[in-house]
């Protein structure tokens, strides 16, 4: 049996049952307040004007009572910033439970339930929030949430995408590919029939959920005999590896079983001679040569597993580039490649050998080119022929994700022998946004028709 599971059911339980017991209080000092309503109603006409002023004292008074009570019901027990949430998870559960898995004196690790009630008062006093009772039932809500968190720290491209709180599964959104049309006007004398025009047209874009989990185990010799945090490094690990995973999700999953849709997968980049969906336009007059609204434009460098055709080339390149995104999207444009694209496109000269593209140490280190923030992910492809090695745009507003139905993170001492088993498993939900938001570049001779 999985005591941590009994330790959220029984937080969920005590907090149940507060809130009725709540509820219950101010039904009944409604009662008394109806009552004494009642009874004013009776003393209305009475010629004894003191016992109406103490009688509307005494409703005054329950009003005021009845109000309080309602404010602690609709307050919640414990209201964390985001600052007491990061005090909690470094300072208070990475310990305790790194405590709990190594158990006193290397003896075997004590029920949970009983280790928090009794083992950690002293940690949840260092937070300071409320009373430690109220401090111990936050540590779930952290639990679950912590590796994620890390994830989103180690990879570049994850802290670029957008996210969608509203989003859900099998959520669906109209994308307008077809603006409504518009024609001369006439005076009309004859009483000729005015020729209808066509409307706007939408395409549906809908998301999808991908899911990454892991398993890995401690044996009690390791955990007992090392001097480190073995949970706290084991998270840290752990959060590097599936941010790697998540990143490689987001930019090339393909779309089958538990698998995202990636930004540079088939299902969002088609960049096929002359009939790729990457080479239509987002609006078109008729909306069946409008692109899919499932796929990103690509503009091609015209080269294959290059650039351009010399330094001048590529240089004229980026400037078409940059004018050819939304003049709505350039204020959050950046462009995404990979350290190894970073130095080809630093090697690029001038006709006097002199390097274009060079980093000012005057502002901070900041790579920027053509004027916009370079962010540097070595997860996107190298130069190669028929690659999209660089990004260039909005990302958060291109792509979206949100958590999605399963969170879980849970430590098993039970199933198998001599082990401590840490079961990590974390569901999300991609969906394509404005995808004209982005471009992505295409090193190819490939192009539209």
């Amino acid at each position: 049996m999985d005591k941590l599971k009994e330790l959220i059911e029984a937080m969920a339980l005590k907090f149940a049952e507060s809130q009725e017991a709540r509820e219950k209080a101010e039904k009944s000092l409604k009662k008394q307040l109806d009552a004494l309503g009642t009874k004013y109603e009776k003393l209305e006409h009475s010629k004894d004007p003191e016992e109406i002023k103490n009688l509307m004292k005494s409703i005054k008074e329950l009003e005021d009572e009845v109000s309080d009570v309602r404010t602690k019901a609709n307050t919640p027990a414990i209201d964390l910033t985001k600052a007491d949430k990061q005090k909690l998870h470094d300072e208070v559960l990475k310990p305790v439970i790194g405590k709990w898995l190594k158990g006193k004196k290397n003896s075997t690790p004590t029920e949970f339930f009983k280790f928090i009630e009794n083992g950690a008062v002293e940690q949840f006093k260092t937070l300071n929030i409320t009373n430690a009772d109220e401090g111990g039932r936050a540590v779930a809500e952290v639990l679950s949430r912590d590796v994620i968190e890390y994830a989103r720290e180690y990879s570049p491209i994850l802290g670029q995408v957008g996210r969608k709180p509203s989003m859900t599964r099998n959520f669906r959104e109209l994308v307008l590919v077809s603006y409504p049309s518009v024609q001369e006007g006439i005076e009309n004398v004859a009483g000729v029939t005015v020729a209808e025009t066509t409307t706007q047209e939408y395409k549906e874009v809908k998301s999808k959920e991908f899911k990454v989990n892991a398993k890995p185990r401690i044996t009690d010799e390791a955990m007992y005999g090392a001097d480190i945090d073995l949970y706290g490094d084991l998270i840290r690990l752990l959060g590097r590896e599936i941010s790697i995973y998540t990143a490689a999700q987001v930019l090339y999953g393909d779309g089958t079983g538990k698998n995202a849709r990636g930004i540079l997968s088939s299902n969002r980049v088609d960049i096929v001679n002359g009939t790729g969906e990457s080479w239509k336009p987002t609006l078109a007059p008729d909306p069946a040569n409008a692109r899919d609204a499932d796929f990103y434009p690509t503009v091609s460098t015209g080269v294959s597993a290059g650039l351009g055709a010399d330094d001048e080339a590529i240089v004229n390149f980026f400037i078409d580039v940059v004018n050819q995104l939304p003049t709505q999207w350039l204020a959050g444009a950046k462009w995404h490649f990979n350290r190894k694209t970073k130095g080809v496109i630093e090697k690029i000269r001038d006709a006097d050998n002199r390097p274009v593209f060079m980093n000012s140490y005057m502002e901070g280190g900041q790579l920027r080119l053509m004027g916009y923030p370079v962010v540097i992910d070595d997860t996107l492809p190298d130069l190669a022929a028929d690659s999209t090695p660089i990004i260039f745009g909005n990302l958060g507003a291109a792509f979206a994700l949100n958590d999605g139905d399963i969170d879980k993170m849970l430590i098993d001492p039970y199933t198998v022998d001599e082990c401590t088993v840490v079961k990590y498993s974390k569901e999300m939900f991609e969906m394509v946004q404005n995808t004209d938001a982005i471009l992505i570049i295409a090193a190819t001779t490939n192009g539209p028709a």
